[in-house]
């Protein structure tokens, strides 16, 4: 049985959680926080969340290439393209949504999400990166009713749970939600909410907020 080794309260955790429920294959969540301790690391030696052990103990450490295992090891529920080029949006849907959209909201989290506080001139960076990546997603989105068209592919997952992150993040900063220039993507949201998946991640994050939030207030105070 595939082990997937992370926290329920992490968007990339939940992510590939998304594609091993929609795909059907069984797994054991071993739920571990951070900061990464040895244990963790002798899995994953980057320290990044998730990490993902294969039934024959083989270890994975990054989120996109575990998408990209799982979609090659278990092709009976399809989530990529068949056609090459058909492929290749889809990977550039899920570069966008990664690079341009939630790894410049990451870094306002602490002041939109934790109360602390973002500098002014990481706050300017931010904005720029995430209307860049506003204007790409915008470009390249088909939302026919799926992201990337008119059937379910590995991008929609990432959006599902970045999007509305990334919105709540640049409303609480700039006083406006710099995603709501694409109007498709709150009847993507609708659409993705409806799926039981979604209903069950989204049910099983809210259970282990208050356990990460203790564990990370604990692991702050002994630094």
């Amino acid at each position: 049985m595939l082990r997937l080794h992370g926290f329920a309260s992490s968007n990339y955790h939940n992510v590939v959680k998304l594609v091993l429920i929609e795909k059907g294959i069984a797994f054991e969540e071993v739920t571990v926080y951070p900061p990464a301790d040895e244990a963790y690391t002798s899995k994953n030696p980057t320290g990044k969340f998730p990490c993902l052990e294969t039934e024959d103990g083989s270890l994975l450490g990054e989120s996109k290439v575990m998408l990209n295992y799982l979609e090659d090891a278990y092709p009976d529920v399809r989530l990529l393209p068949e056609d090459p080029l058909g492929r290749a949006r889809v990977r550039e849907l899920m570069e966008v949504i990664d690079l341009y959209l939630e790894l410049p909201a990451r870094t306002l989290y602490p002041e939109a999400l934790f109360g602390g506080k973002v500098s002014d001139e990481v706050k300017d960076a931010a904005r720029l990166m995430l209307i860049r990546g506003v204007t790409g997603l915008k470009q390249r989105a088909r939302f026919e009713p799926y992201i990337a068209g008119p059937e379910l592919s590995l991008a929609d997952f990432g959006a599902a749970i970045h999007l509305p992150l990334i919105s709540i993040t640049s409303k609480a900063i700039y006083g406006d939600d710099l995603l709501a220039t694409i109007p498709a993507v709150s009847a993507h949201r609708e659409l993705m909410n409806e799926r039981q998946s979604m209903q069950r991640v989204k049910a099983e994050r809210r259970d282990d907020v208050p356990h990460f939030t203790k564990h990370f207030a604990n692991a702050t105070r002994t630094r």
